[in-house]
C-alpha cells in the first residue's frame, strides 16, 4: 500500500506546525509497531510486516479475505485521520493454489510476489481508490483557514498573534495536536546539550515561519531545503538480492526494511547534526541582542527571542515518512546548511569516534554485503558506503505557501538528480558525488524551470548549475566565502552597483563583457577583481544569492580565487 500525494498533504499550510503535523502523522499512518499513535491495533495477528516507513506498507497476511479485511480497516483509518491522502493498493497472491485478482496471475513464491508488487503498484496509481465508505456530512457553513474544507474546531494557539482564533476542520487541529507533541519531542532531542558560541540561552525551534530569524524593516524571505537520497531504490534493491537467502522467501525483504530503517536513521542524524551546528554559532552574551555572525553579505543574522531569554534557532527540519529531509530556514542560511549537510554525509566513518553514529550503522550493513570499500569521496583519501544526495532549494517571501517553496525544492532536487544520472553515463566517478541546485525566483514551477532550461541552453551558459558536491563548495569559496563582506563585492556599494547595473545586462545577454571590464577598469584606475577563473553562468548565480548567504562556518583563512569588485 502507497500513500499518494504526501508531499501536497504535509506542506499545504503556512505554518511550520502544519507541516510537522502532518508529516508525524504520515509517519504514523505506516508505523506497525506502535499501538497507541499507529496502526499496530489494525495488523492481524498472523501478519508480518516487511516494510512501513517512506509513506509505504507492505505486509504479509495469510490469505485473500485477511487481505481485504485489512484493506478496508486501514483505508478508513486513514480517510478519518488524514483525508487528503489517496491510497494505492495491490494484492499479489502467491504460493501453490493462490487466486487470481481482477485476473492478475499469482506469484509462485513470496520473492516472486515481491518482485511482481511495483508493477501493479504503478498500474493501480492509474485509478483512483474507491471509497469503502461514504464521509458524514457537515451541518455548517464556516470555512477552515488552511484547507478551504468545513470547519469543525477552532484553534486558539493563533490568538496571540492574530487576536482571532482559527476555525479549522478536525483533521487540521489532529494534525496540529500531533505537530505539538513531535516538535517537543524533536527539540528535546536535537537540542539536549546543545552549546553555544557566547551565553548559554534557552534554546527552541521555531512553529511559526515569522520565527525564522526575520530582520523587521527589511524584506525577509525564508527558504525550503530538500535532500533526497540518489538512488534509493537501487541501494534497496541491490542489498536484498546480496543478503537474501534463496532458501528462505522473504528473507531479501526483512534485510532490506531493516536497511530502511537505517537511512531513516541516518536522515534523523542529519536533521539532529545541522540544528546542534547552527546552535553552536548562536552568540547571545548579555546587553547583546542574540544573533548568528559569519562571512558573506547576509550577516549578521539576528535572532527571534522571548523576554525570558528563550532564542528560537532559524532553522526547522521536517522528516517526512522517514527518508526525506526538508528544511523550512531563513534564507541567508539555506546554501551554508546545504554545504554543511553535504559535508556531514562525506565523513569518514572509520574515523567517527561514536558507535551509535548512523553514518556508521548504515556504513557497516552496506559494506558487509558488498564487500566492497564504497565510494571515494571528492578532494579526500577515504571511501565510504554513506549514500550521496541530490539537494534542492528554493527561497520566497515570509507568507507565500509552504506548498509552493516546496513544489520548487523539489523540482531543483530533481532536475540535480537527473543531471547527475545523465553526466554519470559519461563520467562514472559522478555518480561518487552529490548535486545542488536553487532558485531565488517563486513565479511557479513551470516558469521557474523554463528559465533554468533557457539559462542552460544559451551560449554561453547563464547559469552553472546543477552543481556536483565538490564544485558547489568551490562555487561558494570562490564568489561568496570572501573577507569583508563578500568574494563580489566587498563592502564597495558603487561596486554593487557597477556590477548589478552593467556587468549583470551584459552576462545576462550573452554579450562579450571585455569592453565593459576594460572601461570600468579605466574609470577606476585598478583592474576589476573578479574571483579567478570566474565564468558568466557561475557569476550570475553568484549575483542571484549574493545578499543571501551567510556561513556561520567560515574558516578565517582566506579562500583561493577571491577578490572583490
Amino acid at each position: 500500500m502507497d500513500l499518494r500525494g504526501i508531499q501536497a498533504y504535509v506542506y499545504s499550510g503556512r505554518r511550520i506546525l502544519d507541516a510537522v503535523g502532518r508529516a508525524a502523522l504520515v509517519a504514523e499512518l505506516t508505523d506497525t509497531s506502535d499501538h497507541r499513535h499507529g496502526v499496530a491495533d489494525l495488523m492481524p495477528e498472523d501478519g508480518l510486516t516487511l516494510r512501513d516507513a517512506g509513506g509505504a506498507l507492505t505486509v504479509v497476511l495469510p490469505d485473500l479475505a485477511t487481505a481485504r479485511t485489512f484493506t478496508s480497516r486501514y483505508t478508513r483509518r486513514l480517510r478519518d485521520r488524514a483525508g487528503d491522502l489517496t491510497p494505492v493498493v495491490a494484492f499479489v497472491p502467491y504460493g501453490p493454489g493462490a487466486p487470481q485478482v481482477r485476473g492478475e496471475e499469482s506469484a509462485p513464491d513470496l520473492d516472486a510476489a515481491l518482485a511482481a508488487l511495483p508493477v501493479r503498484l504503478r498500474r493501480a496509481r492509474r485509478h483512483m481508490s474507491a471509497l469503502h465508505a461514504p464521509a458524514h456530512g457537515h451541518g455548517i457553513t464556516a470555512v477552515c483557514a488552511v484547507s478551504g474544507a468545513p470547519a469543525e474546531s477552532v484553534d486558539s494557539s493563533r490568538s496571540d498573534h492574530t487576536r482571532v482564533p482559527e476555525r479549522v476542520a478536525a483533521d487540521v487541529a489532529r494534525a496540529r495536536g500531533i505537530g505539538r507533541r513531535w516538535h517537543r519531542a524533536h527539540s528535546d532531542a536535537w537540542l539536549a546539550d546543545a552549546v553555544t558560541a557566547t551565553g548559554s540561552p534557552e534554546l527552541a525551534l521555531p512553529m511559526e515561519v515569522d520565527r525564522l530569524g526575520r530582520d523587521h524593516g527589511d524584506v525577509s524571505r525564508v527558504a525550503v531545503v530538500h535532500l533526497d537520497v540518489n538512488g534509493l531504490g537501487e541501494i534497496l534493491g541491490r542489498y536484498r538480492e546480496r543478503v537474501g537467502d534463496p532458501a528462505r522467501p522473504g528473507s531479501g525483504a526483512l534485510a532490506q526494511r531493516d536497511l530502511s530503517t537505517r537511512i531513516a536513521g541516518l536522515t534523523r542524524g542529519l536533521a539532529r547534526a545541522l540544528v546542534r551546528a547552527v546552535a553552536a554559532t548562536v552568540h547571545a552574551a548579555p546587553g547583546v541582542h542574540p544573533h548568528i555572525p559569519g562571512a558573506g553579505t547576509g550577516g549578521p543574522l539576528t535572532l527571534d527571542h522571548d523576554p525570558s531569554g528563550t532564542v528560537r534557532l532559524p532553522l526547522r527540519p521536517i522528516v517526512v515518512a522517514g527518508d526525506d529531509l526538508t528544511i523550512l530556514c531563513d534564507a541567508r542560511l539555506a546554501l551554508a546548511l546545504v554545504r554543511h549537510a553535504l559535508h556531514w554525509l562525506d565523513a569518514d566513518p572509520e574515523r567517527i569516534t561514536d558507535v551509535d553514529d548512523p553514518r556508521v550503522a548504515l556504513h557497516r550493513a552496506l559494506a558487509a554485503a558488498h564487500g566492497t570499500a564504497g565510494r571515494r569521496v571528492r578532494d579526500r583519501a577515504h571511501t565510504t558506503w554513506v549514500p550521496t544526495v541530490g539537494a534542492g532549494v528554493a527561497v520566497q517571501p515570509v507568507g507565500a505557501p509552504l506548498s509552493l517553496g516546496y513544489d520548487l525544492c523539489e523540482a531543483m532536487c530533481r532536475l540535480a538528480k537527473t543531471h547527475r544520472v545523465a553526466r554519470a553515463e559519461h563520467d562514472p566517478t559522478v555518480a561518487d558525488d552529490h548535486t545542488v541546485a536553487w532558485t531565488t525566483r517563486f513565479d511557479g514551477v513551470r516558469r521557474v524551470m523554463d528559465r533554468v532550461e533557457a539559462a542552460r541552453g544559451a551560449r554561453p551558459p547563464r547559469t552553472a548549475q546543477p552543481m556536483s558536491g565538490g564544485d558547489f563548495t568551490r562555487f561558494l569559496d570562490r564568489y561568496l566565502s570572501g573577507h569583508g563582506g563578500g568574494a563580489l563585492v566587498d563592502g564597495d556599494t558603487r561596486g554593487r552597483g557597477w556590477l548589478v547595473s552593467s556587468l549583470v545586462p551584459l552576462l545576462a545577454s550573452g554579450a562579450d563583457p571585455e569592453p565593459e571590464l576594460a572601461r570600468r577598469a579605466r574609470v577606476t584606475g585598478r583592474p576589476v577583481a573578479l574571483p579567478t577563473g570566474w565564468t558568466p553562468g557561475a557569476l550570475l548565480d553568484a549575483v542571484g544569492v549574493m545578499d543571501l548567504y551567510l556561513d556561520p562556518w567560515a574558516t578565517t583563512a582566506a579562500p583561493s580565487g577571491g577578490g572583490g569588485v
